[in-house]
């Protein structure tokens, strides 16, 4: 690891953007922060706004450097889960980390331990029970509307009151739950609390803005981008409407897209069958087809979208089919002894050229907000169309498909619902993501 010769900084602290860096509300919490005139503070602010990196990353980082004050003390980064944690923490904590102040770095334990004794452990706060008990002199908790509602009375308060310590939690609003009581605590000026907001309006550049708007439907962006608790809760896919329905006809020369959902069961496996074409600057995607058969496997849904589908184009064989899927289908997740991805690629690589992009997906929310966003942008574009007739299921869990109480998850009581839905999720959220492209795996075959 390189360090920057002049401040003993590792590359890694790149200049923070001035309008954040400038920002009053940012500037009065770091303030605030630096004197320690709160225990609790809230930050409810819009996407790339600075938010985590300065107010978490950064901050924890510094607290660590700081041998006189902070000796052996021990710090946490939480999210809601542990793959969150670490992708969000884990990665950018070690390389905000000089390397002159760290002593010794345990990966499996995702801790970073201090010459002076200072300790940062990346936590998953659904397994948070796990380090209870221990001391704790801050923690900074991202996505904190997704938490458990009682995580932060029931595990982390008692836990910063023996050592007097403190606790960042920072997140957009998901309509008015825990997250809200706690903003609106700090907005009341409750002892030892305080809270802030900015939206990312007041951070990015009118052409970040723009795209953002370009990727998001109307209420999404109020939310992500503007942090607006008056968003409230929808039915997830409420952008969706009939503006939505259209019969297309296939195009010849154009690649295919199938997007996967992997079950096994009652369960259905089930894969919708797409093409995107451009229109002027604008990519617009049509699904043409759904396939959803319960107690099946993946070489029979090969099978079947080969021969009674694929097969019987009048225009031939297409030439090009790229799969979409998350990195469950790596997995033994259903009827199958190879993984999904293998069993695709051996069945299609001699008909066509084959494509697969495959990334994991984080939060449930994002990718839905992905598919919202194509629905019809804050812009009021549409650009994705449905045939209603030959997608009569996918419309059904798009009409149908609600929130389980946590507002993070789709409530799967019903084994029929979900799945086509959430294929079509896979594919909006590898190539309009509304957290930006991210790392991911793509395999191209012939």
């Amino acid at each position: 690891m390189k360090i920057k010769e002049k401040t003993g900084l590792t590359p890694r602290w790149f200049k923070v953007n001035p309008k954040a860096a400038a920002h009053s509300i940012q500037k009065m919490l770091a303030d605030d922060f630096r004197k320690k005139r709160y225990r609790n503070m809230i930050i409810a602010a819009g996407r790339r706004s600075f938010k985590t990196e300065r107010f978490a990353k950064r901050l924890l980082i510094r607290e660590c450097l700081d041998d006189k004050l902070n000796s052996g003390k021990l710090y946490y980064a939480g999210a809601p889960t542990r793959n969150q944690a670490k992708e969000i923490f884990w990665n950018d904590l070690k390389k905000l980390a000089p390397e002159y102040s760290v002593k010794k770095i345990r990966e499996v334990e995702m801790k970073i331990v201090f010459v002076g004794g200072q300790v940062i452990r990346v936590i998953g706060l659904k397994e948070f029970k796990r380090v209870q008990g221990q001391m704790m002199h801050g923690i900074v908790i991202t996505e904190y509307q997704d938490c458990d509602p009682g995580l932060y009375n029931e595990s982390i308060e008692p836990m910063i009151n023996d050592t007097r310590g403190w606790c960042i939690k920072e997140g957009r609003p998901l309509g008015k739950n825990h997250f809200f009581d706690e903003y609106l605590r700090g907005k009341q000026h409750v002892k030892g609390w305080n809270s802030y907001h900015w939206t990312s309006e007041d951070i990015l550049s009118r052409e970040q803005i723009a795209e953002a708007k370009t990727n998001l439907a109307k209420a999404d962006y109020e939310r992500e981008y503007k942090a607006s608790f008056e968003t409230g809760s929808q039915r997830p896919y409420y952008a969706y409407t009939e503006k939505n329905n259209r019969k297309t006809d296939i195009l010849p020369g154009v690649p295919f897209i199938v997007t996967c959902d992997f079950n096994a069961g009652e369960k259905p496996m089930s894969w919708v069958i797409g093409q995107r074409v451009t229109k002027g600057s604008i990519d617009i995607t049509y699904w043409h087809k759904s396939l959803s058969f319960q107690f099946t496997n993946t070489l029979k849904m090969c099978e079947i979208l080969d021969e009674e589908y694929f097969s019987r184009f009048s225009f031939g064989y297409p030439r090009e089919i790229i799969f979409y899927g998350d990195y469950a289908g790596r997995k033994h997740t259903s009827n199958s002894s190879q993984n999904d991805w293998d069993i695709i690629q051996n069945y299609f690589h001699n008909k066509a050229v084959i494509s697969l992009r495959i990334r994991p997906c984080v939060s449930i929310r994002d990718s839905i907000g992905a598919t919202n966003g194509q629905f019809q942008n804050a812009k009021g574009e549409i650009r994705q169309y449905v045939d209603p007739e030959n997608c009569k299921e996918l419309v059904k869990d798009w009409e149908y498909c609600s929130w389980k109480d946590n507002g993070r998850e789709l409530d799967d009581r019903d084994p029929l619902r979900t799945h086509l839905c959430r294929a079509v999720d896979y594919y909006n959220e590898y190539e309009f993501s509304i957290r930006g492209k991210q790392v991911t795996q793509s395999f191209r075959t012939v």
